[in-house]
């Protein structure tokens, strides 16, 4: 039976699939496993900030004597049994059943002395108080042993997701090069003799052309073309041979991590948290773990941005209560206060003017225009942001700005809208390269720098929600982003 070249690259092609589905199917479990650790972690921490808040109230119970704080320890210490009751089962890959009774136990002893705190003589308070205290010690201790083992757990999850990614890709590597062996022991060879045969036809040997394999393809194309060589020897027509010509376009593009920053604010905030101890400032404590969450919130913003690109799927923006403008960038020079010198940003922001918008993801557009201004201006640059309020046609864009987004098409003359500016006195952008500056992957500045996805990010974030941005020279010398959104709450025109 006759093979086929057909075959053999359908083959190949199957194969190839097969690799790729494997290799996705062993990333999913790999980030599935992960994701599950993450559920496992909201629990942990969960308990750890119930636990934090219960002897929190508890303290300043006992320091002011006010009823409301023992209510309050009362309330987060059945918060945090009763969430332990219900995450039993998924706490057991951290803690044996006797650790997680004892936490339960100690937790219903530290919540039953509060709740019999109030009818207790004053004779019997001391010991009472006393009680209450090792139970607290007990819960607390005990929740932070699990915190513990939890962001271990999570770290070796990662790691082994990280070497499970190297291992699979290193052998799908290895059979991709091993089928590019394959396929040229079984076709280019074959097809590297027909054309040694075809370069000795054209020097003026007229031998007959034998098929180099038992491929049906190649056995059909020899037998055509002998009946070709007999036609032109017929005719005593020359065969010309013609240099065959391949290209192949790889479009290669590399996705910078727009992640590094809302991390790294992470990786501070947790850090505060673990110098103040469990007698630390419980504001600050709290205050760093707020910002945590948020920023753990502005990196999922990111990805769900950058896959929204990928998969090109429409997507609105969330509509939220009105916020004050000045409050949003005030919160976005937070996020980059820790790696760049916010003092040298000029805020002009009227406290009265408030968008509906994501906090967070016109935040991340922000400090994507924060940080390349800084990047591209180097030391001493000197950034202003403003906005105003007002109809869209008194705040248009000048001639010699380059925008992109409907609002500036098909918004009405008096829709009012907010004018967000952010200005510096740096090196400025290439004229050549203002048409360019919001197309993914592109650089302004020099190759090696950036993503090229930052603007590109910005431009669908402000579009998203029904806004329009642009880029025009500074009269500082500089570069000037201005971004126009909506105004659907009210304040000062």
């Amino acid at each position: 039976m006759l093979s086929s070249l057909r075959g053999k690259i359908a083959f190949a092609y199957a194969a190839a699939g097969l690799l790729i589905v494997f290799l996705v199917l062993a990333q999913y479990l790999a980030l599935a496993g992960i994701e599950h650790r993450v559920e496992r972690s909201d629990i942990v921490a969960g308990l750890l900030q119930d636990s934090l808040e219960m002897r929190r109230f508890e303290k300043k119970f006992y320091a002011d004597e006010n009823p409301e704080d023992l209510t309050a320890a009362r309330q987060h210490a059945a918060i945090a049994l009763e969430r332990l009751d219900r995450n039993a089962q998924s706490l057991t890959a951290m803690a044996v059943p006797a650790e997680l009774h004892a936490l339960g136990e100690a937790l219903r002893e530290y919540l039953t002395g509060l709740q019999a705190y109030p009818a207790l003589s004053d004779v019997e308070r001391a010991p009472a108080v006393e009680r209450i205290r090792q139970a607290g010690h007990a819960v607390s201790s005990q929740t932070k042993i699990l915190s513990q083992r939890d962001h271990q757990a999570l770290t070796e999850s990662v790691g082994r997701a990280h070497r499970w990614l190297i291992v699979t890709a290193s052998a799908v590597l290895l059979l991709i090069l091993m089928g590019g062996w394959w396929l040229s022991r079984r076709i280019l060879f074959p097809i590297a003799s027909v054309e040694q045969q075809l370069r000795a036809i054209g020097s003026g040997n007229r031998t007959q052309l034998e098929a180099p394999a038992l491929d049906r393809e190649l056995i059909s194309f020899t037998r055509v073309f002998n009946s070709m060589l007999e036609e032109l020897d017929q005719r005593q027509a020359a065969l010309r041979r013609s240099e065959r010509l391949a290209a192949l376009g790889v479009l290669v593009s590399g996705v910078a991590h727009e992640l590094n920053n809302p991390l790294g604010n992470i990786s501070t905030s947790l850090q505060l948290v673990v110098e103040e101890g469990s007698d630390g400032d419980d504001q600050l404590v709290r205050e760093c773990l707020q910002q945590a969450e948020s920023e753990t919130a502005r990196a999922q913003n990111i990805v769900r941005g950058l896959l929204h690109y990928t998969r090109q799927q429409p997507r609105g923006p969330k509509k939220v209560e009105c916020l004050p403008l000045q409050r949003i960038a005030l919160g976005a020079l937070d996020l980059i206060r820790a790696t760049l010198p916010v003092d040298r940003v000029d805020l002009d922001i009227p406290e009265e003017l408030k968008l509906a918008v994501e906090p967070e993801r016109l935040q991340q557009v922000l400090v994507n225009l924060l940080r390349n201004a800084f990047e591209a201006g180097g030391d001493g640059v000197q950034i202003t942001v403003r906005a105003h309020r007002g109809p869209l046609a008194e705040l248009r864009p000048s001639a010699e700005t380059h925008a992109v987004g409907e609002l500036l098409a098909s918004g009405g003359p008096q829709a009012p809208v907010i004018r967000l500016a952010v200005e510096d006195d740096g090196p400025g952008i290439n004229p050549d390269a203002l048409d360019h500056v919001f197309e993914p992957f592109f650089r302004a500045r020099e190759q090696g720098t950036g993503s090229g996805l930052g603007l590109f990010v910005a431009q669908e974030i402000v579009q998203e929600h029904g806004g329009a941005i642009g880029v025009a020279p500074s009269e500082k010398g500089g570069a000037c982003f201005t971004i126009w959104l909506p105004c659907e709450c009210g304040g000062r025109a």
